[in-house]
């Protein structure tokens, strides 16, 4: 490492054109550069700089292996850069874990502020349902999560409200018979459980409960959000998402019910109490207040 250090001074003392510009930008005093490019010259055996007219200049050799250790000289700059943040911030790696009813366009948008800001620190995000999130966080497994189930005594950054609606696609028979009522007219739980019902499985590995109304006696249970969307689109069965998913989702229909139906829940985010000093994590809770406000 001490003579990449050196090949990174010496490139600076030909790019200011002398010992003291490069000692002022290096924060070195000119006999330690020096010193430091001799020590590098004997230690390979080339003579790598040599003074003309008072005015250091490189060797035929020296402009050669100048040019090699470059690009080599840029890496470790990168490396030294992931050094400095690590030393800075302690979170080489940050994992979340975000239950799939918080809107995508959101979540996008947090972790494109945090990466600007903490570039070299991975994120492992683990998309959830119900139980799930908060069970890996109790288990330490993640520092941040995101969700709509409380989480022990801890206290949590309220985010918003999701309001669940039943939606189905255009050709499903509850649109069918919503559109054919008179206006006005809404469709009572009893003609829901007629039907296929397409719901969540629970991602806690230690629990049955599934995610929505659970009323109809045939249902899909799938492991995504994205797997019951296609299903409903398809025409195999009605669900309950979240409302502001359905308005991005052309091809389904919200089902007329009464407004006692649909559940609300809340949108909590919590971080780990041993990691609240941590700047990385704090910028992830920033980050995701940041995003839900903008909208």
């Amino acid at each position: 490492m001490d003579d990449f250090r050196t090949w990174h001074w010496l490139e600076t003392v030909i790019e200011l054109g002398g010992l003291k510009p490069a000692s002022e930008r290096l924060h070195r005093t000119p006999s330690t550069i020096s010193h430091a490019i001799k020590q590098l010259e004997r230690r390979i055996g080339v003579t790598l700089v040599e003074t003309r007219a008072r005015r250091i200049r490189l060797t035929e050799a020296g402009s050669i292996l100048l040019e090699h250790m470059r690009p080599l000289i840029r890496e470790l700059e990168g490396v030294q850069g992931v050094i400095d943040q690590f030393r800075a911030t302690g979170a080489s790696v940050l994992r979340l874990a975000v239950d799939q009813v918080f809107p995508h366009e959101q979540l996008i948008k947090a972790m494109e502020r945090f990466s600007q800001d903490y570039p070299h620190t991975r994120l492992e995000l683990f998309e959830t349902v119900l139980g799930g999130g908060p069970a890996m966080f109790r288990e330490g497994e993640v520092g941040i999560y995101l969700g709509l189930e409380p989480v022990g005594d801890h206290t949590g950054v309220q985010l918003g409200r999701v309001r669940f609606v039943p939606c189905a696609g255009p050709r499903h028979p509850l649109v069918e018979q919503a559109e054919s009522k008179s206006s006005g007219q809404l469709l009572a739980d009893g003609q829901l459980r007629q039907y296929r019902q397409i719901v969540l499985r629970d991602s806690h590995p230690e629990r049955g409960a599934n995610a929505g109304w659970l009323g109809a006696a045939q249902r899909v249970t799938v492991d995504h959000m994205h797997t019951a969307v296609e299903l409903m689109r398809s025409g195999l069965g009605f669900g309950w998402l979240p409302e502001h998913q359905v308005r991005d989702e052309p091809d389904l229909r919200v089902l007329p019910v009464n407004e006692g139906l649909c559940p609300e829940a809340a949108v909590m985010l919590y971080r780990q109490r041993d990691l609240q000093a941590s700047p990385a994590h704090q910028c992830m809770m920033e980050a995701f207040v940041e995003a839900c406000r903008d909208d």
